[in-house]
This record gives C-alpha cells, sequence and structure tokens, in this order.
C-alpha cells in the first residue's frame, strides 16, 4: 500500500539529517586526524634528560647528536613552544661552536641540537678576530660556563679555497679584495706551515684540518681566560672537521 506524502517526506528528512550527521562525523574525524597530524613533529621532540656538565659529556652529546643527524634519525630536541617558552628568560646552552659562515654548517641541526643548547660564532674559515674572542670567553665565564669549545672547519672551504688561490697568484703577498684579506692574512700562514702548494681538493682539505688545529691553539694561547678554564679543566678546546657530503663531523683531538 502507498505510504502517505507525509511519510515519505520525513523520512527522507530523517534519511538526510542521519547522512548530514554521519558526514559531519567523518568531517570532525578527519580534523581530528589533521591535528594530530600537524602536531606530530613537535610530539616526537624531545628535550636532553639532563643538561652534561663535563667536558667528556657534552662531546659525547655533540657526537651522539651528529651521528643522529648522518643517519636521519634526527630527534629535534629542545626546538618546542615549550623549550622556547623555558629559555626566554635565561639561557642554559652547554657548548660553544665557532664556524665557518657557510650556509651549509649550521651547528644547530648538524649535531641535532636545539633552542638554548649552543651559543654560536662564526666567522668565514673559522678565523679569530678580538670580538670573537671575547664572545668565547663570555661562554666559558659564569654563568654559562660552558665545558666544551668546538674549532669547527668543514670540507671545500671557500676561505681556504680564496686564500690558496691567492697564493698561487701572489705566493708572498695573497691578495683579497677589502676586508676578506684579514682571513686570507690568518689562513696564508697555515698553508705554508703545512707547505701545501695549490688549491685543488686535497690541498684545501689539508688546509681545512691544520686550520681547525692552529684555530684552536691559537684561541687559548690568546685569550688568559679561556687557557686557564682549560688548565682547571672546567673547558676543553676541541677541533672538528664538518664534511659537506657525509654529513660527519670528524675530531681531531678528544
Amino acid at each position: 500500500m502507498p505510504q502517505p506524502i507525509d511519510s515519505v517526506v520525513n523520512a527522507t528528512k530523517t534519511s538526510r539529517r542521519k547522512l548530514l550527521a554521519g558526514a559531519t562525523g567523518l568531517l570532525a574525524l578527519a580534523g581530528l586526524s589533521a591535528c594530530a597530524s600537524e602536531k606530530s613533529p613537535q610530539a616526537t621532540t624531545v628535550g636532553h634528560a639532563t643538561t652534561p656538565k663535563t667536558p667528556d659529556g657534552v662531546l659525547k652529546a655533540l657526537a651522539e647528536g651528529n651521528q643522529r643527524f648522518t643517519s636521519g634519525q634526527v630527534q629535534h630536541p629542545n626546538q618546542d613552544s615549550q623549550r622556547r617558552g623555558e629559555q626566554a628568560g635565561h639561557q642554559s646552552p652547554f657548548a660553544l661552536v665557532h664556524g665557518c659562515v657557510d650556509s651549509r654548517v649550521a651547528p644547530e641541526m648538524l649535531f641535532d641540537q636545539g633552542i638554548g643548547d649552543l651559543f654560536v660564532t662564526r666567522t668565514a674559515g673559522a678565523v679569530l678576530d678580538d670580538t670573537l674572542v671575547g664572545s668565547m670567553e663570555f661562554a666559558v665565564s659564569s654563568p654559562y660556563s660552558v665545558p666544551l669549545l668546538v674549532i669547527l672547519g668543514h670540507s671545500a672551504c671557500g676561505a681556504v679555497t680564496g686564500t690558496l688561490k691567492a697564493m698561487e697568484a701572489n705566493p708572498r703577498d695573497p691578495q683579497l679584495p677589502g676586508e676578506m684579506e684579514d682571513f686570507a692574512d690568518q689562513i696564508a700562514p697555515v698553508a705554508r706551515s703545512r707547505k701545501v702548494s695549490g688549491s685543488g681538493s686535497e690541498a684545501v682539505s689539508q688546509v681545512v684540518e691544520a686550520n681547525a688545529l692552529a684555530v684552536a691553539k691559537q684561541l687559548v694561547e690568546r685569550s688568559a681566560i679561556i687557557r686557564k678554564a682549560v688548565e682547571e679543566q672546567r673547558t676543553r678546546v676541541v677541533p672538528a672537521v664538518y664534511d659537506l657530503e657525509t654529513g660527519e663531523v670528524s675530531w681531531l683531538e678528544s
């Protein structure tokens, strides 16, 4: 028997309401999934259970962070909004990394560290100047007293390459334009001491390593504050070289 039109309309309205309710539920679930997906990077970030306090402990933490970076297993520690808020009033770095200005050599990334973990200073070729040394003295002084200073050179360094090419053109007085002559004046003696000739990749690699060692030695000789911290074994200065292709940091001393 045919149903009355009112019954059909009511049934249709009921079906539509159920359909809309179901669709709304699905959309809500999709929204929750999207939110969870957006939050997942933050959710996987981790903090340091304990901040390393000794030179050996800091070196171990940086080496482990670099291993995570090279293996693609980065944890992105201390990079969330909670950490940002915690560090807004007072920072707590446990190391200083002095490296090159090269855009491919970002210490927080290659050591898999986060907000407030590292002091970072950078110059072309990782050379020193007075203001820079003062900044490093600040890092080893109270209240920070960082236990480790890393002097980080890197493969295919443009400052080293440029200096070696200038030395080929004029061995006695290599010239680079403008204030760039300052880093050439510091890198050239290192190349001469190693009796490096040419500007090929092998020569660049030799000078990069020698320069990291030389800068680490110069820093301790140049700064009475850092030298005292090293002598008291509160701080260690460690040279290293970063490989642009592999992402690996090679420690030259430990």
